[in-house]
């Protein structure tokens, strides 16, 4: 396993910059980009955006920058290259392999700590001459040059990390326990809200750190406790901020990043007042440009979890003009990242912002739609078996249980869907189709979205 990656399409890589320049201020203190992801494609493209603002932001700081250098730390199967490593900067290790994850709950965020441990384990850690690391994330998004946050050692103090404050992460004396699996000594009044990205930190504190916030990460998943204590899927960023704290590693902690959704008062220029957009949330709006509401699907959707099997499409649709600054914002970011990289970009028959709600048709858009109105009621074949029937309501009823189906709106990629012309979605056992009927012949043609697979059906 390990070894490089990145020969470099189109002049994408960056070039190096000289950590020791002359010309630049004695206070410079240089910093290296750990970006930690997995060998996916749901990590890989997210990891193509993350890189290019990276750049964008690097080239934007001069020649005296402190983000010098980068590297992708990668689980991947085998530890072998991924699609994306002719585009960033990556070292490779084995991931953990699914046993060792289902009997942790399939928590694939163990793959973090565990990319880091051989980062430093394989000599890979080598690589990096600067003194300090940020940790970063697929999902994030720079929105200015980030300078290094953390404070060097002092006569009379420790150094510094620097960490974004979480507010989910405060502990209280309910969480001794918790903690105490991992460090029988420690108590909540140690613990620091800080998880372990983003996060500027000395070279060699993280790599001391490392073995311990793994263990810690193994040993919260494993009990059945933490997991009621402490909302699970945090459960590795408490294993960071234990094992930290049972180090003495201290964080001066900022708010280095935002995380707005479709609600978000954001302004114009808010993103000067951080050094990250952390997309992790999904941002849904009507087209009308109100807010859908919490936990749906917006009639615009910009949410990175559409996006597990395929690259998102170039050229999204802007959102609605009423929407928020920070959602126009992200939306430019990604598209600008796409297009730049030109045909370097898988091709993809995924969706873009519109067309991810599909609640089932209702009886006015049926009655509204000329291809909808007779279809309902419908029965058909799937690839040759029964019965796929399109009942009122916009119900689905096949052989592997119900689903919906409804209008499709703007799929990309079938010229047969575009206006006049109309396609239905029909959505069942966690798969989203596109289909184009030809009613005279009593046919359609499925395409699957994501992976592009054909399926005809039949009239019955």
């Amino acid at each position: 396993g390990g070894g490089g990656g990145g020969g470099g399409a189109g002049g994408r890589l960056h070039r190096e910059i000289s950590l020791d320049n002359p010309a630049c201020p004695k206070t410079r203190r240089p910093f290296h980009t750990l970006l930690t992801g997995q060998g996916t494609t749901y990590n890989g493209w997210q990891s193509r955006i993350m890189y290019y603002h990276w750049r964008k932001q690097r080239a934007a700081d001069g020649e005296c920058t402190e983000m010098t250098g980068f590297t992708r730390v990668c689980a991947s199967e085998g530890g072998l290259p991924d699609a994306a490593a002719p585009y960033i900067p990556s070292v490779f290790v084995p991931s953990l392999t699914p046993e060792v994850l289902a009997k942790y709950g399939h928590f694939g965020v163990l793959n973090r700590p565990h990319s880091v441990v051989e980062f430093f384990r394989r000599g890979l850690a080598d690589r990096v001459k600067e003194k300090y690391v940020l940790v970063a994330e697929t999902d994030h998004v720079l929105t200015k040059p980030m300078p290094n946050l953390a404070t060097d050692a002092t006569a009379d103090s420790p150094p510094l990390a620097a960490a974004h404050g979480f507010g989910y992460m405060h502990a209280s004396s309910g969480h001794n326990s918790v903690i105490q699996y991992c460090w029988p000594q420690g108590d909540f009044k140690s613990l620091q809200a800080v998880g372990p990205s983003p996060l500027i930190i000395e070279k060699e504190l993280l790599r001391k750190v490392a073995p311990l916030w793994l263990n810690c990460s193994y040993i919260l998943r494993g009990r059945p406790e933490p997991a009621h204590r402490i909302q699970d899927w945090v459960l590795e960023m408490w294993g960071y901020s234990i094992a930290a704290a049972s180090l003495g590693i201290r964080h001066s902690v900022k708010g280095m990043q935002i995380e707005p959704n479709a609600y978000a008062g954001t302004k114009d220029g808010f993103e000067k007042g951080y050094q990250i957009f952390h997309y992790t949330y999904g941002i849904e709006y009507r087209l009308n440009g109100s807010p859908q509401g919490f936990n749906t699907i917006g009639e615009w959707s910009l949410d990175k979890r559409h996006y597990g099997g395929a690259y998102p499409p170039p050229n999204l649709d802007p959102p609605p003009k009423q929407a928020n600054p920070s959602t126009k914002w992200l939306h430019a970011a990604w598209n600008e990242a796409i297009t730049e990289a030109g045909d370097t970009w898988p091709a993809t028959n995924a969706m873009g912002t519109v067309g991810w709600r599909r609640e089932g048709a209702t009886a006015d858009e049926i009655q509204k739609s000329a291809l909808a109105s007779a279809v309902v009621g419908s029965h058909w074949t799937w690839a040759g078996i029964k019965t796929l029937s399109f009942l009122p309501a916009g119900a689905l009823k096949t052989p592997w249980g119900v689903g919906k189906w409804g209008i499709a709106l703007r799929p990309k990629g079938l010229p047969a869907c575009a206006p006049p012309g109309e396609c239905l979605y029909i959505d069942f056992s966690g798969a989203a189709h596109h289909a184009s009927f030809d009613l005279s012949a009593g046919t359609f043609l499925s395409t699957r979205v994501g992976d592009g697979e054909e399926v005809i059906g039949k009239r019955l």
